[in-house]
């Protein structure tokens, strides 16, 4: 078995064929040319070469592919259920790295509504700001539902520096919201996905968010993932 291919989802990618803007996700590592010797083809019977330049996108053992998508957009997550997780010819996994805020939510919902997704991974990042406790929400993620006074907070990243209170004073926020996302993630008919919730010292210098969520549901199509993450 291999991985067919890898799409990489982000709603500050450029759209498919487009010309990237500033403001866009420099996608040169993908889909740029490699710098180096430029190789040429065989000679063409005329005494005549033709200039080919390797790209990134060439070289890559497991193909890589952008997708611009935004979570929060529902109709995008309608798209993304048809032309991704519908289409694949095996089983999904989806890897939800560092998602700020109630990105996190939305991770949760698409494995949660997309059955082919048979494994997630993922790695909660900062706290939903307090707008939702202005707005006096509630958020939903399967049947689980909580208040954002729970775990929403001020402050943020503003050129690499966190302008905002202490952050170890979050550490207890930021341990209710991994805990929430846990029990949103539905474990199916009689309990038929998996999930732990680990924790991994990666933030050493101040940091706290050092959780993790994994959940497997059909463990005989990822061969049974939960080992592997437990190995030290």
């Amino acid at each position: 078995k291999r991985v067919q291919k890898l799409v990489l989802v982000d709603k500050q990618w450029a759209m498919c064929g487009a010309q990237p803007s500033q403001h866009h996700i420099n996608w040169d590592h993908i889909y740029g040319e490699i710098p180096g010797p430029v190789a040429c083809d065989d000679d063409d019977g005329e005494g005549k070469t033709e200039a080919m330049k390797p790209s990134y996108f060439d070289s890559w053992p497991i193909p890589l592919q952008t997708s611009k998508q935004d979570l929060k957009n529902a109709q995008n997550r309608r798209e993304m259920k048809k032309r991704l997780f519908e289409s694949a010819q095996g089983p999904v996994l989806l890897l939800a790295v560092h998602l700020c805020g109630t990105l996190s939510l939305k991770a949760v919902d698409l494995f949660n509504d997309n059955k082919r997704i048979s494994f997630f991974a993922l790695k909660p990042c900062c706290l939903p700001p307090m707008l939702h406790v202005t707005r006096n929400e509630v958020f939903q993620i399967g049947t689980h539902s909580f208040p954002a006074t729970d775990v929403c907070a001020s402050g943020t990243f503003r050129n690499s520096k966190w302008k905002g209170p202490p952050r170890s004073h979050l550490k207890a926020r930021f341990n209710s919201w991994s805990d929430h996302l846990y029990q949103g993630v539905e474990e199916g008919d009689a309990g038929t996905t998996q999930k732990q919730k680990q924790e991994f010292e990666i933030q050493t210098k101040g940091g706290f968010q050092n959780v993790f969520i994994f959940a497997e549901r059909d463990s005989k199509s990822t061969e049974n993932t939960f080992p592997l993450i437990n190995v030290e």
